[in-house]
């Protein structure tokens, strides 16, 4: 399993690009092609608020160890990486396998408080499935209803998933690497550091 960046102290900012590569052509006539590359994921630019020598020494042996962008390692996003939800903690599993570039997810819960549960999950929200890394955005609202619901998602799933598997929806790590092979810092008045990273997404 990949290392976590540390959590504390918290980023001041974070901003978060969805990248999806595609091929578009302009005819003479101003018609539009596109093309896919199916290849969607996630960046980031975090920017930490003024650090102490102190606060600044483990993430900078964090970052240390990555080797550049050789290792993948994760990061929790305060304020993202739980739903916005009315869910907690609740468990909630697929109902059936979902192959590769589903984007509509069938789920179910044997956990009373969600069977009949509005805004379980909340568009916008971010989730992963049991077993793999893989980050996919909720598109809609989840409502339960009888302990099952519908989630759409994008982008399609990348890989198949089987039934059964954990919705993972709270405290949701994305698995990222270095997108900067040079990482600096600065100090300033009182010694305070002043650093940011820019991460991407590993698929």
């Amino acid at each position: 399993m990949p290392d976590q960046l540390p959590t504390s102290p918290a980023f001041q900012s974070v901003t978060i690009q969805n990248n999806q590569p595609t091929l578009v052509t302009i005819s003479t006539s101003g018609r539009k092609q596109v093309k896919t590359q199916q290849a969607q994921y996630f960046s980031f630019t975090a920017v930490y608020p003024p650090l102490t020598r102190a606060q600044y020494g483990p993430i900078a042996a964090h970052i240390m160890k990555q080797k550049g962008a050789v290792t993948d390692f994760e990061v929790i996003l305060p304020e993202f990486s739980t739903t916005n939800g009315a869910l907690t903690t609740q468990l909630v599993e697929l109902v059936n396998s979902e192959s590769v570039g589903a984007t509509v997810i069938e789920l179910k819960s044997s956990v009373g408080s969600v069977a009949n549960l509005s805004g379980a999950l909340k568009a916008g929200d971010f989730v992963r499935f049991e077993g793999f890394t893989k980050v996919y955005m909720v598109t809609a609202d989840v409502n339960f209803s009888s302990g099952t619901a519908t989630m759409n998602i994008e982008p399609g799933l990348l890989n198949a998933v089987a039934a059964d598997k954990d919705l993972d929806y709270k405290d949701v790590p994305f698995t990222v690497f270095l997108d900067n092979p040079v990482q600096e810092f600065s100090t300033g008045l009182a010694n305070l550091v002043r650093y940011e990273l820019d991460m991407r997404e590993a698929i």
